[in-house]
């Protein structure tokens, strides 16, 4: 079992950090637990792994203790406790006011983009695993204030859970990450401890990496790092077994349909899905209807993207909820077909949201931008927190417009690097773009320089060697098959058995010991 422990007054934490590892590593091999059930653990487990989001000063004994425990593995997010830091040899101090200032960017001019002064750098790898982001700025953006085509979060300075809140020195021996400001070095950010029976991972945010392809350094850690020394926990793979890498690529139809034909018509020659999300009212204009039937009858999907796309689904529950029937019933009517999925307008997904597209039958949402909801830009695909069992999300936020082309160079130099992080980090990697309308164009020059791009990208995309292109209901029902697979723990090894009541067109991969396994229809075990 993988112990998660949070304090009382950091609840919205241990729910991210909770919902995290287990979009990972399955719902049955995850618990929360209190102190009381942390100090039972040490007693009576042989080799425990407990992970703790901003520890309070009162558990430093407990921290040592499980320090101490023969084969044990720790995972720290957050505050080092002024007696672990000593336990460690770190040198901790607070957040000064330019660490404040200078985690912030402003907003990206056209064609360029923008970052803050705080950097991230990793010094080194996690035993054979380097980061899927070797360097990266705490704040970026591609475009005004709103997305980053690169996919991770903001890491802040504002007391949040996304927030570093300690300046730390750790010696060099367990550096893995460090903070750098103009190419100084300003703090640590990640650290790694080996003693002969246990291990320490560390990240300078309660929340952890959560939300950055960072995060494939904590499945690591737990899978297979030290093995079979330490013990390890199988996690789930969210690229399905036997592909390299796993991509969808959708257009969100704001204000036209029909105008995405040349796109569709490209795609469709090349013989990859293609998928539409759809607002609505575009509905009433039976125009777009035929592109619409001959996506879904040519192997595509079809989405909803809201009724009126109102910023931040109407601000209300209740408005969400008549948004999400409504865009769901009007697709039905021009399909004669359920729609399963929904796209958020201007990615902003608030909880409310979400209760409210479960609540109307929708099986899960696409969503997750820098600018808002920073809960919902999650690394892997499965569960957003406070979600009920079945509903997930998958976050997307790489937007292939004219207006993110670079300047000077290769122009789509931002779009290959937020690829290949998805690939080094085993994501299922997702781009979007927008048809034309009569009002707007999205930065592009016409139509035939967009399909120029797109041309050039998927030929990136298919440089790897084992690609899989999906279209999003596909890749959305293979989230929801893995988030619904039992991942149990006997004591004497692990089962990792696939749902009966949900079904994908591809099997899922176990990753444990240093190897990725098919997971068969009769189940996996170690």
């Amino acid at each position: 079992m993988i112990h998660i422990v949070y304090p009382g007054n950091q609840v919205y934490t241990g729910q991210i950090v909770d919902a995290a590892f287990r979009r990972s590593f399955g719902r049955g091999q995850v618990e929360s637990v209190c102190p009381a059930e942390w100090q039972s653990i040490l007693d009576r487990e042989t080799a425990p792994t407990v992970v703790v989001a901003e520890p309070l000063d009162d558990w430093a004994e407990l921290i040592g203790k499980t320090l101490k425990k023969r084969r044990a593995k720790l995972v720290l997010f957050g505050t080092l406790p002024t007696m672990v830091a000593r336990l460690l040899g770190a040198g901790v101090r607070p957040i000064n006011s330019e660490w404040n200032a200078k985690a912030t960017c402003p907003p990206a001019p056209l064609h360029n983009f923008s970052e803050s002064p705080l950097r991230i750098a990793y010094r080194r790898s996690l035993g054979d695993v380097a980061s899927p982001i070797p360097e990266r700025a705490f704040l970026r953006f591609d475009f005004a204030d709103e997305w980053n085509n690169l996919g991770f979060g903001a890491i802040r300075a504002d007391g949040s859970p996304w927030a570093s809140r300690q300046m730390v020195n750790l010696p060099d021996t367990a550096t893995l990450a460090e903070v750098t400001c103009h190419g100084e070095v300003v703090s640590s950010y990640a650290g790694l401890w080996d003693w002969e029976e246990t291990s320490l991972l560390w990240f300078n945010r309660p929340a952890g990496p959560v939300d950055s392809q960072e995060w494939r350094l904590v499945e690591v850690f737990l899978s297979h790092y030290r093995y079979p020394d330490l013990p390890c926990s199988p996690s789930l793979t969210e690229i399905p077994y036997g592909f390299d890498a796993a991509v969808t690529m959708r257009l969100d139809c704001d204000e036209d349909v029909e105008s995405a034909r040349p796109l569709w018509e490209m795609y469709h020659d090349l013989g990859l899905p293609f998928s539409l999300a759809v607002h609505t009212v575009l509905l009433t204009d039976s125009r777009h209807h035929p592109l619409l039937r001959e996506v879904v009858e040519n192997g595509g999907a079809v989405l909803s993207h809201t009724a009126t796309h109102l910023p931040n689904w109407g601000g209300s529950y209740e408005t969400a909820l008549n948004e999400a029937t409504t865009s769901a019933a009007q697709l039905a009517r021009v399909l004669g077909i359920q729609v399963p999925y929904a796209v958020s307008p201007f990615h902003q997904t608030p909880p409310y949201a979400r209760a409210a597209l479960a609540d109307s039958g929708y099986a899960g949402c696409i969503g997750g931008i820098i600018l808002k909801d920073p809960d919902f830009l999650m690394a892997r695909g499965g569960p957003p927190p406070g979600s009920p069992s079945g509903f997930v999300g998958h976050s997307q936020q790489c937007m292939l417009h004219g207006d993110g082309l670079q300047h000077g160079g290769d122009q789509i130099a931002v779009f290959k690097e937020a690829y290949d992080i998805a690939v080094r980090g085993r994501s299922f990697f997702g781009y979007l773009d927008h048809p034309f309308s009569a009002r707007y164009r999205y930065g592009w020059s016409g139509e035939e320089a967009r399909l120029d791009i797109h041309l050039r990208f998927i030929d990136h995309l298919r440089s790897r060697e084992r690609v899989l292109f999906a279209n999003e209901n596909d890749a959305l029902d293979f989230i929801r098959y893995r988030a619904a697979t039992a991942v149990t723990d006997s004591g004497e090894g692990f089962a990792v058995v696939p749902s009966r009541n949900l079904s994908s067109a591809w099997l899922l991969g176990v990753e444990y010991g240093g190897r990725i396994s098919a997971v068969e229809e009769a189940g996996w075990r170690s």
